[in-house]
């Protein structure tokens, strides 16, 4: 690995294949570096660019990569363009697809529906008779068959438009959120993932609360079923640690309020005994920080190995079964919740999971 200075407080590891110096740091669900600089995010590209243009880039203007990717800070690789330069280099680049929106009646019929009203205008039959036998209007029928359905274009069940790819990934064409994940609005006026409508349609009921809809595939726009599994917020950011998708806070420009020595030592004071509570107060961090840190969710070293969660997720039990059925009978006796979190160390949440019958199911 090596890692050269781009500008001052900005660091960067050398790609040789490509040319490009990506950026180690914390970065936005799309792939760019994000630092935080006087109480606000800001986008380390374009730090870098404006280092590079000996002044500040106005707002008007993006700092586009001629790499496409968009961890790259590479002062050789980026260059200021309007909005309409931007987007006719990710056209011309193939980088950008038709939005699901663009296909007449891909809301209410598949893609293969479509096609096959196009076949079937082909074949002889009439715009009227195609209308009636799909319940469409007349124009909409008009607009179907003047629409151009890329051949790799396929509905995923229920009704989500996604692109094959290669490597088998089928990339959603709807609305996306920061993080890439496809969105979409329910019948009640609620938003909605469209990774977890799909894992449910694949396995015949709906998703927990608790449940996450898991990539094996790693790529968030991704809807094939076949790459998508259910599994614990636990698992899922122990399956993200394990192929080093998580940055952490290990990084030197990060805003860690830690460093690697004080990590060994936490680690070392949780093994000894002490409670997560007590030691995150010593650190004036959160319990979830000193939590991830004691399961490598974060501060994970390159080649490290993971604990493995147990069955349903759970990777340490915080209580035992016996401890367990103690806290639902005080619960039904009256006792607080807040007040047995606090005298166990836990969070209110473990202890609302267990009254509720969500963890320690057995009991």
């Amino acid at each position: 690995m090596t890692i050269v200075t781009v500008v001052p407080g900005i660091e960067g590891e050398v790609d040789r294949a490509t040319g490009c110096i990506n950026w180690q740091g914390s970065k936005f669900g799309n792939g760019y570096g994000r630092k935080w600089i006087d109480g606000k995010t800001v986008l380390v590209h374009r730090l870098v660019l404006e280092s590079k243009i000996a002044g500040f880039l106005h707002s008007s203007y993006f700092a586009c990569h001629t790499c496409d990717n968009p961890s790259c800070i590479s002062p050789e690789h980026l260059i200021a363009g309007s909005a309409a330069e931007n987007t006719g280099q990710m056209m011309k680049r193939d980088r950008k697809t038709p939005r699901r929106k663009s296909i007449p009646g891909s809301g209410k019929l598949s893609i293969q529906q479509l096609r096959e009203i196009q076949t079937k205008y082909l074949s002889g039959t009439t715009k009227n008779h195609l209308a009636r036998e799909y319940g469409v209007q007349h124009e909409t029928i008009t607009k179907i068959l003047q629409a151009n359905i890329p051949d790799n274009f396929i509905t995923v069940s229920p009704r989500f438009v996604g692109e094959i790819q290669d490597n088998g990934c089928i990339i959603f064409q709807g609305a996306k959120d920061g993080a890439g994940y496809g969105k979409y609005v329910t019948k009640d006026g609620k938003q909605a993932t469209v990774t977890r409508a799909v894992l449910a349609e694949k396995l015949g009921y709906e998703l927990p609360t608790y449940i996450d809809a898991c990539h094996t595939c790693d790529t968030p726009s991704c809807i094939n079923p076949e790459h998508l599994w259910a599994g614990t917020r636990s698992q899922n950011l122990l399956d993200a640690s394990k192929k080093g998708r998580t940055q952490g806070k290990s990084h030197p420009l990060s805003n860690a309020k830690l460093d690697w020595e004080q990590v060994r030592e936490i680690r070392q004071k949780l093994a000894a005994g002490e409670r997560m509570k007590d030691v995150a107060e010593a650190y004036s961090v959160g319990r979830k920080t000193i939590h991830d840190i004691k399961y490598h969710v974060t501060w994970k070293q390159e080649g490290e190995e993971v604990p493995i969660p147990r069955m349903g997720g759970s990777i340490d039990r915080k209580l035992t079964f016996t401890q367990a059925q103690d806290v639902r009978e005080r619960i039904k006796a009256g006792e607080s919740i807040p007040k047995i979190a606090l005298e166990f160390g836990l969070s209110r949440s473990v202890i609302y999971d267990i009254k509720n019958n969500v963890t320690y199911k057995g009991v």
